[in-house]
């Protein structure tokens, strides 16, 4: 007999989030946890408006999974049809999935590593996000979250002040600089005035998702003449990776919850890979359960992205923790 449940998560965040279409200063997740041999298994939803997820809307397929769900399940292979069926959401579809995987290998006493055919890490360097802010405070933060720790920096702009932002992370902070867009900006001759003058001797590695994911010809106008690696994020969430993509890409940054399935994030990276694409591993502001999640598919990529347990108060489940810039497993510690 199995039981599946659902419950809501709030998680005030260490300082407001910021980025080119929203600001927020607590996030709400879910938990799905699936109780199946007396054992339980545990999964995060992190959903994003971007893609049109909700709160209600989640709730709302998660009854209809319920009410389609066989009440005993064998394989991931009995998920599928129902998952068809009930029409799910990424993230979702995600949450239930990882919930599965985790209840098989408490039982098998495996790692989920080895369920899902990946190879295993115990840590991983991350990048860390800075959300959009005035430039006058940048200083402070950088100062006062420790930020020189962490091997890069993932700034976040879209505002008028984009300018005068970068050059105040420039001043404060030495490392190499990843330039997420989130879609703010327009074509690319505004990222090329930007990168010829006041950021051309900046230590940018790349430029994550500038313009709108339906701009297929200002990304084909820019790969070509930009002067460092354009990465794809909300222009590929649960598709193939294809030519069109590598076509407007250097690279694309895979998430488990846009990706739906550890299965489906891993056939992207292999895609990727094969089409010479750069290859980087993110999350969404997700709890160390959410994290540890996306550790299983990090091995061998370009760029890790995983901060988002770094970004709350306090995380609930306390499943990683981070020294020196490298989130480690809390279990090996």
């Amino acid at each position: 007999m199995s039981n599946w449940k659902i419950r809501e998560i709030e998680l005030p965040l260490r300082f407001s989030w910021a980025i080119s279409r929203s600001s927020c200063d607590v996030k709400k997740n879910l938990i799905v946890e699936y109780n199946s041999n007396n054992v339980l298994g545990l999964g995060e939803v992190a959903f994003n408006s971007r893609y049109g997820e909700s709160l209600e809307l989640i709730k709302e397929q998660f009854s209809k999974f319920i009410s389609l769900c066989p009440r005993s399940l064998t394989t991931l292979a009995d998920l599928e049809p129902v998952f068809k069926k009930a029409d799910v959401c990424s993230s979702l579809r995600f949450g239930i999935e990882s919930a599965f995987i985790h209840n098989m290998a408490h039982v098998a006493d495996m790692s989920v590593a080895q369920i899902i055919g990946a190879n295993t890490l115990s840590k991983v360097k991350t990048s860390f996000s800075v959300p959009i802010m005035d430039p006058a405070k940048v200083e402070s933060f950088i100062a006062d979250n420790r930020l020189e720790r962490f091997s890069a920096l993932k700034l976040k702009v879209g505002a008028e002040s984009d300018i005068e932002f970068l050059k105040q992370v420039e001043k404060f902070y030495k490392g190499p600089l990843r330039i997420d867009a989130n879609e703010g900006w327009k074509d690319p001759d505004q990222v090329m005035k930007l990168f010829e003058g006041p950021l051309r001797n900046f230590n940018i590695e790349f430029l994550e998702q500038p313009f709108s994911s339906d701009s297929h010809a200002e990304y084909l106008a820019l790969k070509p003449i930009s002067p460092v690696e354009i990465i794809a994020d909300e222009s590929i969430t649960n598709g193939d990776v294809n030519r069109d993509l590598a076509n407007q890409f250097h690279g694309i940054n895979i998430k488990l919850m846009k990706s739906g399935s550890y299965f489906k994030a891993l056939n992207q990276l292999r895609s990727a890979r094969e089409l010479g694409l750069k290859t980087m591993v993110g999350c969404m502001v997700e709890t160390s359960l959410g994290i540890n999640s996306a550790i299983n598919i990090a091995y061998g990529v370009d760029y890790l992205d995983l901060d988002g347990f770094l970004l709350l108060e306090k995380d609930p489940f306390n499943y990683l923790y981070e020294d020196g810039g490298q989130v480690f497993l809390a279990h090996l510690h």
